[in-house]
């Protein structure tokens, strides 16, 4: 129990508390095992009508085992009663809690004791599964002829209700408090003035109930956070110093609190060790100096706050698995706890379950079996799109929306996230056109500055532009190698970094030039490297339209890929031209030489746009059913 591990890290002065806390959430839990049952045995005895489904009920007492939900559903009726699937456990789990209920009662009155061990022992084992009806009522109905399991349960919520009583001399803002200073009091405010804040977040969970109170010249407060006993909070304020211990089974939400925290200056010892009952905990204390009241409220009022988002986070955690990696996951947890949505919506709402059944409607083909949504969509896509999910997650459960608009809207959303894959695979499309645009742009300034200095210059500037594409066309591949369904990507990429390779390798040349050509030969090569420069403003023209969702985008790529097309010819019609005048004209053969690989680099160059266009055009066609 809380209690035990309260003992262990040395607050045994908040042990009573701690055990009617526990005693009374048992209370709840051995309360929805008796109305389980009772709804078991009704469906059993009326199969006909639909069995009862506990889930909120189970929730809200904090049991996390969904095969309950089923048990009415599961028990039939025979001959000697009842055959209820898991009954052993079940009962076995009564007899748990009711001794966690007694606990504190029989610690001020023994005289309970003989009676929960006769009432225990007379509790069947339940592992043939078998119940009569006549022991069933024993359990689950205050009979007033004879003692049973539900009277003493009654008479243990009343006695714990008075000693929870009496305990608390006041509440403040939800707080039970006992023998605190006038001091102490607008601390504890602070701390449930963050602690209200976020706790509607826990929707259905239980948990987060806190105690208050002053040992010597310090106030401590304590707060039970979630249903594992060993999850425990205890917060020391003395004059300004503020401690902080805490305890936890799981070491990387130990981190996780921390980490929420980083925005005050507390310093954290190492983290401990600890036994409770078999299971090991952790346990860290941090300290913070506060200057001042306000800095020390301030501080508590966040410590507050933080601590709904350390409930289930493990499982959150655990459901989030499948779609990303451990940094980006706990990255996103870390961002729901900043902005305040979190993350128990989402399980309440059925975790992985609720993206798991959008995906195949939304990704089709580019999903497949033990894929992660991250290696498909990429991280910062997934990021954003498991963002919207908690959000909308939240917002569902917190102004009661509907929930299967919920699960239309995450659809969309996913649909809308894989649509993105395509638009960001044409902005790289446009990027790399944007270089061929330079390249070319080059070879024509280079056509001018034959036999200059600076086309040296030029020549490093072609080089590292060439290798900005080939980085783009390897980021493309990439992408495919994520979402195959892209692979018509790929094609089209490399036809137009074959572009760039052959403007880049025509810059080369033009460096090779000892000094002017003739100007008859020198017009024919301005010529044509100005059909290149024309032809690559006109790929750009055709991806940026391509990107564009509206069909008037949509024409002018068509219109700039026919233009393309065009100047294809009208380069090839110049590259014959500047052969011609070269043999004519050329100064000596190494003039002719060069002269002719230059032309046939350029032509080369517009041929591989058009196989690019034509690529698009194709892709475009595919897109919007033509």
């Amino acid at each position: 129990m809380k209690s035990d591990v309260l003992a262990a890290i040395g607050e045994a002065g908040l042990r009573q508390p701690a055990a009617v806390n526990a005693a009374l959430a048992a209370n709840d839990r051995v309360k929805y095992v008796f109305t389980l049952l009772q709804m078991a045995a009704a469906h059993a005895d009326q199969p006909g009508q639909p069995p009862a489904i506990l889930r909120r009920e189970r929730l809200a007492c904090g049991i996390q085992d969904q095969a309950l939900d089923d048990l009415p559903a599961a028990t039939r009726r025979d001959a000697g009663g009842y055959r209820i699937p898991g009954l052993a456990a079940l009962l076995r789990r009564v007899a748990a809690d009711l001794r966690t209920m007694a606990a504190p009662v029989i610690a001020a009155d023994p005289a309970i004791q003989p009676r929960l061990d006769a009432l225990l022992a007379a509790l069947p084992a339940g592992e043939d599964e078998a119940l009569d009806p006549a022991t069933l009522a024993a359990i689950t109905q205050a009979r007033p002829d004879a003692d049973s399991l539900h009277r003493l349960v009654m008479d243990l919520h009343r006695a714990l209700n008075a000693q929870q009583a009496a305990l608390a001399e006041e509440r403040i803002d939800g707080a039970a408090a006992y023998g605190l200073a006038p001091e102490d009091r607008p601390r504890v405010a602070a701390f449930m003035a963050g602690l209200n804040r976020t706790a509607p977040l826990k929707f259905d969970h239980p948990g987060l109930a806190t105690t208050a109170t002053r040992q010597g010249e310090r106030l401590v407060i304590q707060n039970d956070i979630g249903t594992t006993d060993a999850h425990v909070l205890v917060v020391h304020v003395e004059a300004l110093a503020v401690t902080v211990t805490y305890t936890d089974v799981h070491p990387e939400r130990l981190r996780f609190f921390q980490d929420v925290l980083s925005a005050h200056p507390v310093t954290w010892t190492l983290s401990q060790s600890g036994q409770l009952g078999g299971t090991p905990f952790h346990m860290a204390t941090g300290r913070l100096a506060a200057p001042d009241e306000a800095a020390c409220r301030s501080f508590l009022g966040t410590l507050g706050s933080r601590l709904v988002f350390l409930i289930d986070w493990n499982r959150a955690r655990r459901q989030l698995r499948s779609f990303l990696p451990r940094v980006p996951r706990l990255a996103l947890l870390r961002w729901a706890a900043e902005q305040e949505i979190g993350h128990r919506g989402f399980l309440a709402l059925g975790g992985a379950k609720l993206v798991n059944e959008t995906i195949e409607s939304a990704a089709g083909s580019a999903m497949h079996f033990g894929d992660r949504l991250s290696d498909v969509l990429g991280v910062p896509e997934t990021e954003a799109f498991l963002r919207f999910v908690l959000t909308g997650a939240t917002d569902c459960l917190r102004e009661r929306r509907s929930v299967p608009l919920l699960r239309d809207r995450i659809r969309a959303e996913l649909a809308r996230h894989f649509s993105n894959e395509q638009s960001r695979l044409i902005g790289i499309a446009a990027d790399h056109a944007g270089l061929v645009f330079e390249l070319a742009s080059l070879a024509r300034d280079g056509a001018l500055a034959i036999g200059e200095p600076e086309l040296g210059r030029q020549q490093a500037r072609a080089a590292a532009f060439e290798r900005d594409a080939d980085r783009l066309v390897s980021d493309v591949r990439a992408a495919v190698r994520r979402r195959p369904d892209h692979a018509a990507f790929l094609p089209l990429m490399h036809a137009a970094d074959d572009a760039a390779d052959e403007l880049e390798e025509a810059v080369f040349l033009l460096a090779q030039f000892p000094a002017r050509l003739p100007a008859p030969v020198l017009d024919r090569l301005q010529s044509l490297a100005a059909l290149l420069v024309e032809a690559a403003q006109e790929w750009v023209k055709a991806l940026l339209g391509a990107g564009e969702p509206a069909p008037e985008d949509q024409d002018d790529a068509l219109v700039a890929i026919d233009r393309v097309l065009a100047l294809e010819h009208a380069a090839d019609d110049a590259e014959r031209a500047l052969a011609a005048t070269a043999v004519r004209d050329a100064a000596d053969f190494r003039q002719l030489h060069l002269c002719t690989a230059l032309g046939t680099r350029l032509e080369e160059g517009a041929d591989a746009l058009k196989r690019a266009a034509l690529l698009l055009r194709d892709r475009l066609m595919e897109t919007s059913g033509g």
